[in-house]
């Protein structure tokens, strides 16, 4: 099952790293760290999914023993969420953004640059993943922004469907999340 991490890092404090969520504040020892960077994925994954099953194998690599731990302590947590249900993730979290638009990507016009300005770009975002990226942070949970992908792709009928953009969301969210540019949260 697709994983995603929650949360935003805040640095170390007291030589342990500090993940935000919500109004809460969590740390983590050098080990629980590993796994929760790992559970944002690897760019070269791009859209595809990232399972538990990929953060174990990669943390193992890394040198954690017993990583299924960490990921199920982080899951109860709510730092990690293993998604079952999709619709019920939506609902309860947020995206929000890092970085800031840089305008169309010199080499690809239908692309759109995001990073820091004078440091250089971050990644590089098709059109959907541009406009989630663009307006996810204002939408309340990422169903809205499902919601509203439905409404803009609608068929000609006018028939909406957000459990067909949800698959959508998902995946420009993971290439959003493995680069950087956005992270998950908690719902108001």
């Amino acid at each position: 099952m697709t994983v995603f991490p929650i949360g935003h890092y805040n640095g170390v404090r007291d030589e342990e790293q500090v993940i935000r969520v919500g109004w809460s504040q969590h740390r983590l020892d050098a080990d629980a760290f590993v796994v929760w960077v790992l559970a944002h994925g690897l760019p070269e994954v791009g859209k595809g999914a990232w399972t538990v099953d990929d953060v174990v194998l990669h943390a193992q690599r890394a040198g954690v023993a017993e990583p299924a731990e960490y990921v199920e302590r982080l899951s109860d947590a709510g730092l990690i969420v293993v998604v079952e249900d999709g619709r019920q993730f939506a609902q309860r979290h947020r995206l929000d953004i890092m970085f800031v638009g840089l305008g169309n990507a010199p080499d690809r016009l239908e692309g759109h640059a995001v990073g820091i300005p004078g440091l250089g770009t971050a990644a590089i975002l098709d059109p959907d993943c541009y406009e989630l990226w663009q307006w996810g942070s204002v939408a309340p949970t990422l169903w809205h922004s499902c919601e509203v992908r439905a409404t803009v792709t609608a068929e000609p009928s006018g028939r909406t469907d957000p459990e067909a953009a949800l698959a959508e969301i998902l995946g420009d969210l993971r290439f959003l999340v493995a680069r950087g540019c956005a992270y998950l949260d908690v719902a108001g």
